[in-house]
């Protein structure tokens, strides 16, 4: 029976290994959709190359990489060894020298164990170690149970083109941003512990990242710099809206100051590159901090698809 293969990234079909090899190593890659932040990117490569056939079976394999990405940075190496294994027909690990009836076996032992193993042996890590944790990982799934059923109650995020919802943010945290020195981040920080903002599941490792737009699109595909781009614009709004707020407990002078503050910090990351770049790691990395929350959401969001629709 001949395999398939699927990309985990994008979900391309194919039913050759040369075609989902060639997709691989495209210069241009592939735009991730919204399903495949459920994986890290160790587990999205390696599951692209195994057979789909074995799907479930191979997830449940490779739970030890899920927020790996040791894989992933060495994703050429991984794919001149696999590439080297079919061309010579070897049925021996060259890592481990484990022998194999089917060179398909040695194929799969690599990917879903030995490549990785190879990569930590400097620092002492190991499959087998990573095992030892399953146990424990089960003892917990009903608790992770109980969460999830907890998401499935909220409410979808707020649309990233709307403001965010800053109700739940008090007067004085509200009037302390207006005078400190990282006020659009720590604005952010403060934004972000209301589930319903966790509107951005960002991507580091790609420059790009998923935002949800409404409740007919869902999530859409945006690059770094441009969520970085809309999340400056829509917190100097907000900032400027509490400063005007503010009026009857803050003197005069004080709020044109800091309205003064709130322009010039956007105007500066508008005009320098320089600028540009530190806040865009900054925000992205308040963004990563939040990443596992944002999925959750997302998930909810599916699974009331789903049920909307009978499935």
């Amino acid at each position: 029976m001949s395999s398939s293969y699927e990309c985990k990234k994008c979900t391309y079909k194919t039913e050759r290994y040369c075609n989902i090899y060639k997709h691989l190593i495209k210069k241009k890659q592939c735009k991730k959709n919204i399903e495949s932040f459920n994986y890290s990117d160790d587990q999205v490569l390696i599951l692209s190359l195994l057979p789909i056939e074995n799907n479930d079976f191979n997830e449940k394999k490779l739970e030890y990489l899920k927020n790996s990405d040791i894989i992933y940075k060495n994703k050429d190496k991984l794919l001149s060894m696999i590439e080297y294994v079919d061309k010579n027909k070897l049925k021996k690990c060259s890592y481990c020298n484990e022998d194999f009836s089917k060179i398909c076996d040695l194929k799969n032992h690599i990917l879903l164990s030995c490549f990785y193993n190879e990569l930590n042996k400097n620092n002492n890590i190991s499959l087998t170690n990573n095992n030892c944790n399953n146990n424990n990982n089960n003892n917990n799934n009903s608790n992770n149970n109980i969460i999830n059923n907890i998401f499935i109650e909220i409410n979808n995020p707020v649309p990233f083109d709307d403001d965010w919802d800053i109700s739940k943010i008090s007067d004085d945290k509200k009037a302390s941003l207006l005078i400190s020195k990282i006020m659009y981040t720590g604005l952010l920080e403060e934004i972000l512990k209301n589930e319903i903002n966790l509107n951005i599941i960002i991507d580091k490792n790609n420059d790009s990242g998923m935002v949800y737009k409404n409740d007919v699109d869902q999530y859409i595909q945006m690059k770094s710099k441009d969520i970085v781009n809309n999340t400056m614009k829509k917190l100097q709004k907000h900032l400027l809206d509490i400063n005007n707020e503010c009026v009857p407990t803050c003197i005069e002078d004080f709020l044109k100051d800091s309205k003064k503050v709130i322009v010039k910090k956007h105007s500066d990351y508008v005009r320098d590159n320089g600028i540009q770049k530190n806040v865009q790691q900054f925000i992205s990395n308040i963004l990563e901090s939040k990443k596992e929350e944002a999925i959750k959401m997302s998930k909810n969001i599916i699974i009331k698809k789903y049920e909307k629709e009978g499935f």
